[in-house]
């Protein structure tokens, strides 16, 4: 009935135009009537819309909902809805596909979103039930679990930050897929603000980006670990840039890590602990000092290593590997050092 009703409507309400511009149609004056006519229909119309607009995009059927978005796919290691999360956060549930700012506000409520590292575009397209808005995000990538410990808490804590070093949901990770990634031990450093927000510490985003360039290889080379060690500072403005080491899958981390905070590091060869195979990295990638390999190169030769020798889980314990030098790795059994050095 309301269909026929408004069709009626409109049918009169061309007709009535129609009238009104006929006698204009064949005198002098027809171009200047058909466009004060027109004029008059638009600024009609727009003051209809302004009166009874809102009541109209308030509609349930031009809401928005969950179903009312398409978004890039996402990928396995992310096991939320975002388009849920984002309804709910970003209260999208009272924004109507009429709104004129709508893709502005959607985008900017999916950049809010732990999980969205960019909310690339948001448009809207036709969909088979209404309206739909398909958003193109770019996701976050988690690499790396940074290590805390507290008497409060039972066992460690693991914190997962991605690529760019941002501090990702630790909710969405169960205790069995913190191994799916590389282990951070920074100094029991802990996050300086939320989720979505930088970690906070720029040896986490050091780490990470090690982890980045490692994410294809590290499992399959036995590695698990990533050491923070940090040069004391002796009278410097800013302390040193942090120092990397790898260690392989099962090393005694809790002896390691507390071996490494209590003395000064210089990497020298009695540095991170007596029997424990590690993996001297060095700078952060893009922080190297002179005379040092880059990120790539350490990784290419720590990978042509590992077909030579085997994996670095397997190798004997006291096997010191430097790739830092430009001019190539070095190996170095520690054990036949100190043999040597009595």
């Amino acid at each position: 009935m309301k269909s026929r009703k408004g069709s009626a409507w409109t049918g009169q309400v061309a007709a009535r135009l129609r009238q009104a511009l006929a006698p204009l149609a064949g005198s002098g004056r027809g171009v200047i009537g058909i466009v004060v006519v027109l004029l008059l229909f638009v600024i009609g119309t727009y003051v209809a819309w302004a009166k009874f607009g809102g009541d109209i995009s308030r509609r349930s059927q031009y809401l928005l909902t969950v179903d009312s978005f398409e978004i890039t796919p996402t990928p396995p290691w992310i096991r939320t809805d975002i388009r849920a999360q984002v309804m709910r956060d970003g209260s999208l549930s009272t924004l109507s596909v009429l709104d004129p700012d709508l893709t502005k506000r959607v985008v900017q409520a999916f950049e809010l979103n732990a999980w969205v590292a960019e909310a690339v575009s948001a448009r809207k397209r036709p969909g088979d039930t209404g309206p739909q808005v398909f958003v193109e995000l770019r996701y976050r990538e988690p690499v790396i679990m940074v290590r805390t410990r507290d008497p409060r808490w039972k066992g460690d804590c693991f914190w997962p930050v991605d690529t760019e070093g941002v501090f990702l949901p630790p909710e969405d990770f169960s205790a069995s897929q913190t191994r799916a990634y590389l282990r951070v031990e920074a100094g029991n450093t802990l996050p300086a603000g939320g989720v979505g927000m930088p970690y906070g510490d720029p040896a986490v985003s050091g780490a990470a980006k090690i982890a980045s360039v490692l994410k294809e290889v590290w499992a399959e080379m036995g590695l698990e670990w990533i050491l923070v060690r940090r040069e004391l500072p002796h009278d410097v403005a800013e302390p040193p840039e942090p120092l990397f080491v790898l260690l392989p899958l099962g090393a005694p981390i809790d002896a390691v890590a507390g071996r490494s905070a209590a003395r000064p590091v210089g990497l020298t060869p009695s540095g991170v602990g007596d029997m424990t195979l590690e993996v001297r990295w060095g700078h952060a990638p893009g922080r190297e000092a002179p005379g040092e390999a880059s990120a790539a190169e350490k990784c290419a030769h720590l990978s042509q290593l590992v077909l030579q020798h085997g994996r670095l889980d397997r190798l004997p314990p006291s096997t010191l590997i430097d790739l830092r030098s430009a001019s190539g790795p070095a190996i170095t059994d520690t054990q036949a050092t100190r043999a040597a050095q009595r």
